[in-house]
């Protein structure tokens, strides 16, 4: 377990660094959008006519292929953003893990020092 001094140290280290990373500025995110897909509304029933069914049909596919083709383009139009994200996402990834391996060995060698 770490010393409360070295888990003190290490979060202050870690909150100095953190605060020396510069502020960008937030680009603008433009607000999600509402899909425009036509709902086929209910099932017309087995008792409707072939051709009620068959023009159901169609309009169930077209609604599914519409919403299939809204999230396409919303994905589209968030990877610019996510491909941005990922980049501080990584870097705080990788500080994380530092933190860890550095926590550890400090304990390490604090316990080490102590025998």
């Amino acid at each position: 377990m770490p010393k409360p001094s070295l888990v003190l140290a290490s979060g202050l280290a870690v909150a100095v660094a953190l605060a020396a990373i510069p502020a960008h500025a937030q680009v603008p995110v433009p607000p999600p959008q509402k899909h425009s897909c036509e709902h086929p509304g209910d099932h017309p029933g087995r008792l409707a006519s072939d051709q009620a069914r068959r023009g159901w049909n169609k309009a169930a596919t077209g609604f599914l292929e519409c919403l299939k083709k809204f999230v396409r383009d919303q994905e589209a139009a968030a990877k610019p953003y996510n491909d941005a994200a990922k980049v501080h996402i990584d870097a705080g990834n990788a500080a994380v893990v530092e933190y860890n391996e550095s926590a550890k060995s400090f304990t390490e060698q604090q316990d080490k020092a102590t025998k």
